[in-house]
């Protein structure tokens, strides 16, 4: 029984655990009894409405996944952590290799990717998907898309896990160092290794990848420091591998667990699209957010003050009653089935969403071109990423016939 509370409790939720599951009971009593509880790091958001409301304040709330208190210096943070105006004109540079019109660019090498790692499995007739085409598939894209070499995806798997698992994305310092460069040195030391030999090229602007765009182009009067850039190249690898790879295992997961779901795509591709964003929705690879309050601010009907942290609940938000009927289940036919907040919203929406869709697209397409049946293996448990603020399976353990 979960015992309600008021805003003026705190109550017992710490974003930063990792958990074994989404906690959807209790988000449910949250909505339903208290939509802003206090936490002992701040509030969390479980509405939609206020979920939406505070994505557009980019001003008052400013991205941070660091405890409280934690100060990283401008040049370490991620495009996330910057504040306007900088995060705009960062961005700009960072949307020319991952917006959409960058993204259509690569739907045949998903394609291909998906093909490539899904044949040994069916020439088997099982395999474990996340490790076998899940995770390879995301990171390959966001490699050709920066620049760097393809064939090293298994490094930066490894790396970009060990750097979110770590404690580098909550605190700055740990017992190896400081930043990124003591969180992992061999991540940024390979990322270093990059921007260096870049710049000693003779025409540089020969290329066209985000690598060249980061050392080219001036922003705000000036031109980013090699750190600024290492930073940034290693958020869009990290990026590229979680969140991708959850957004297209929990559709995966889906498609072995949901026999009706997985006909009626085989039978209408135009489904397609419906499904990956209803399984943003249902269950999104980003189950929260956090922010740091910048400004004092009353508008959610308590008093948030500077120093406090918001935890956007985006998986609470995407299952809100006063939005979405029957909001638990994974409903092909859903009427609103784009009014999800699962990629955030307002000016810092995720800039990479347009990039995401399209590879979850193009492998459930694939998969459905060559795959005739796909089960989960007896006795598989679904065991969330321990990453806290994530939600996708670690492992997929599949039965799989090909089409003939």
């Amino acid at each position: 029984m979960i015992e309600p509370v008021t805003s003026l409790d705190f109550a017992p939720f710490d974003p930063f655990e990792p958990l074994a599951a989404v906690p959807h009971a209790q988000y449910a009593d949250w909505r339903a009894s208290c939509p802003v509880p206090r936490l002992g790091i701040g509030w969390f958001l479980a509405k939609q409405a206020d979920v939406s409301t505070a994505a557009k304040d980019v001003e008052t709330f400013v991205a941070s996944f660091r405890e409280p208190g934690v100060v990283v210096p401008e040049e370490e943070k991620f495009i996330n952590e910057i504040a306007e105006p900088r995060h705009g004109q960062i961005r700009k540079i960072i949307n020319t290799a991952v917006a959409h019109h960058r993204a259509m660019h690569v739907e045949p090498i998903v394609r291909q990717l998906t093909e490539a790692y899904l044949e040994p499995m069916l020439r088997r007739g099982h395999g474990e998907l996340i490790a076998e085409l899940v995770a390879p598939v995301p990171v390959n894209v966001i490699s050709h898309l920066i620049g760097v070499p393809p064939q090293d995806w298994e490094h930066f798997r490894r790396w970009s896990d060990e750097v979110v698992q770590g404690t580098y994305p909550t605190k700055y310092r740990n017992d190896r160092g400081v930043g990124l460069a003591g969180a992992h040195p061999e991540f940024t030391a390979y990322v270093d290794a990059i921007v260096a030999q870049r710049r000693t090229e003779t025409d540089p602007t020969s290329r066209d990848d985000l690598v060249t765009r980061l050392i080219e182009t001036v922003v705000d009067g000036y031109r980013l420091s090699d750190v600024e850039i290492r930073t940034q190249l290693i958020f869009l690898i990290i990026s590229g591998n979680e969140t991708t790879r959850h957004l297209i295992a929990n559709l995966l997961v889906t498609l072995a667990t949901r026999p009706d779901v997985f006909a009626a795509l085989q039978s209408d591709r135009g489904l397609i699209e419906r499904a990956v964003e209803e399984s943003l929705r249902h269950a999104p690879p980003i189950q929260l957010l956090l922010r740091n309050v910048m400004q004092p601010t009353d508008r959610f009907g308590v008093q948030m003050c500077p120093g406090e942290k918001v935890v956007y609940g985006i998986a609470s938000a995407n299952r809100d009653e006063a939005v979405f009927d029957r909001p638990d289940e994974f409903l092909l036919d859903r009427p609103n089935w784009r009014d999800h907040v699962a990629f955030g919203g307002g000016p810092h929406v995720c800039p990479g969403a347009s990039l995401a869709r399209l590879e979850a697209r193009v492998v459930v397409d694939t998969v459905l071109d060559r795959v005739a049946t796909i089960t989960t293996e007896p006795g598989w448990i679904a065991r969330k990423t321990p990453v806290f603020w994530a939600n996708g399976p670690v492992d997929l353990p599949v039965r799989v016939t090909a089409r003939t």
